[in-house]
């Protein structure tokens, strides 16, 4: 009974801790938009989030490990709501689909689209990414092996080599995110406009003309699924590695 009791309290504890890790992370997303990268401080997000400093550096060793976890549970929510689409349409994981569905999602997500678009002013050196750096290099390589998979079932165009080809799709699709802020207000699109836009040029420069059949993106789906879960798994094994409970 005694021992019953222990882990019961135990697993209370352990809850408690969780939910204060939480509200940790929402009341510095809050901060982090409201007031940038540089103005907020441990001891401010400690006070908003009515903890103590020392309660902060109990979960996170330092102020960047926080920031990274924040940003990491940002994109594994982003990845769970592109793997909840994909479930319910295998057509959802065709290159041009995907793009669309990333454009449109980001606005739900301020601090990610800062990440992608360098906003330094926000993000400080948050936005300064390192590319050799084990959360992108993962994420490089999920992107290898995705459009691996689709040229293997000539989802794509195999035309050029992998390399090329990737550098290419870079190159032309990372402009959407960022043209708006050298537009004036008045020649900036709506965002489903944008979103169309971005899977119209995706679809006519990588993809072949003729659409696949369902059978194909049925055969298909589960393995391009599979990689969006481990690189959910992979990003949350990071968060519970620097985050402690």
């Amino acid at each position: 009974m005694d021992e019953e009791i222990g882990q019961t309290r135990g697993l209370t504890e352990q809850m408690k801790q969780r939910e204060r890790a939480r509200r940790i992370l929402d009341v510095a997303a809050d901060l982090l938009l409201r007031w940038g990268y540089k103005r907020v401080t441990i001891d401010e997000i400690a006070k908003h989030a009515g903890v103590g400093k020392g309660t902060v550096y109990l979960h996170w060793k330092t102020r960047d490990a926080l920031f990274e976890t924040l940003l990491l549970r940002e994109t594994v929510s982003i990845l769970r709501d592109v793997l909840k689409r994909m479930r319910a349409d295998p057509a959802e994981i065709l290159l041009h689909r995907l793009m669309c569905t990333y454009l449109l999602i980001l606005e739900d997500y301020p601090l990610i689209k800062a990440l992608l678009t360098r906003d330094i002013e926000l993000l400080g050196k948050l936005a300064q990414s390192d590319a050799n750096s084990p959360i992108q290099a993962r994420e490089t390589l999920m992107m290898k092996e995705y459009f691996s998979l689709l040229r293997q079932h000539k989802l794509i165009r195999t035309g050029e080599n992998l390399v090329e080809q990737l550098y290419a799709f870079s190159a032309a699709t990372i402009g959407f995110f960022l043209i708006d802020s050298f537009l004036p207000t008045e020649e900036q699109l709506p965002l489903q406009t944008k979103a169309s836009a971005l899977a119209h040029m995706v679809h006519l420069a990588f993809e072949p003309e003729a659409d696949p059949s369902p059978e194909l993106l049925q055969q298909v789906a589960p393995a391009v699924i599979q990689l969006y879960e481990q690189l959910c798994e992979h990003h949350e094994l990071r968060m519970l590695a620097q985050t402690e409970i």
